[in-house]
Parts: structure tokens; sequence; C-alpha cells
């Protein structure tokens, strides 16, 4: 008897064999169909990694180009720079020596003014003490009482 219940234990329904072959299959299907998901996601990521990686080269090109560019500029730049500082300090040096040659000319115009206003003082005083001498000897003349009217009076004989 204990065999016949060990026996009628172990016996399971015929239908549990193929349920659970069934559900194998299913749960299989289900991996495989998860893994196939997972590939084709993994497939378009790759892809878009790709893209990104082929975007990312461009844009480094681009950098480098730009990075290249950029230096050159900053050389030229670089070059004005020192070109303007030459120029802007030929500029001064050239102002300083003008401001200089001005200074020295004005004051060489100074010097002349001062020595053509010495002239005029002393042409001045030799004109007003010539034009008062020839007045004073306008004066005699006309009264008759200096040397010429002497001379005169002796010459020329008198009417009377």
């Amino acid at each position: 008897m204990r065999t016949l219940a060990l026996l009628q234990v172990g016996t399971t329904p015929d239908w549990v064999g193929p349920v659970v072959a069934i559900s194998l299959v299913i749960l299989a299907l289900s991996f495989l169909g998860m893994a196939i998901a997972v590939a084709v996601a993994a497939f378009k990521v790759a892809q878009q990694a790709k893209k990104v990686g082929a975007l990312v080269d461009g844009l480094q090109d681009d950098i480098a180009r730009t990075l290249r560019g950029v230096r050159n500029l900053t050389e030229q730049a670089q070059d004005v720079m020192v070109l303007v500082r030459q120029e802007a300090g030929a500029f001064a040096q050239t102002a300083r020596r003008l401001r200089r040659k001005m200074v020295r000319g004005v004051d060489k115009i100074e010097a002349k003014l001062q020595d053509l206003e010495t002239l005029y003082d002393v042409v001045h005083e030799e004109v007003e003490g010539t034009a008062l001498d020839v007045a004073a000897a306008l004066r005699s003349v006309r009264r008759g009482n200096g040397m010429l009217g002497r001379v005169r009076r002796i010459l020329v004989p008198s009417r009377g």
C-alpha cells in the first residue's frame, strides 16, 4: 500500500507536462524577443553614436580651423599693435621736435621784436630830435636873427 500511495502521489496529470513545455517556450520566446529588442536598440544606439561621432569629428575640425584662424588673427593683431606703437612713438617724437623748434622760433621772434622795439625807440628819438632841430632852424630863418640873416644883409643892399 505504501507503494501504491507513493505511485499515486508521484503521478501528475497529463496536461501539466505540455503546459510547462508551452510556458517554457513562451518564456524562451519572451527572452528571445527581449534580446532582439535589446539588439535592435543597441544597433540604433550604435548608429546614433556613429552619427554623433562623425558630428563631433566635424566639430573638432571646425574648432581646430577656428583656433588656427584666431591664432593667425592674434598674430596679425600683435603685428599691427607693434606698428601702431612704432608710429605713435614716431608721431610723439616728431611732435616733441616740432614743439622745441616752435619754442625756439617764438623765442627768436620775441628777441627780434625786442630789438625792433629798441630800434624804434632810438629812431623815434632821433626823428623827434631832428624834427625839433629843423623847426628851430626854420624859426631862426624866418626871424632872420641867425647867421643867414646877417649874410643876407651884407649881400643884399638895403633899399632905404
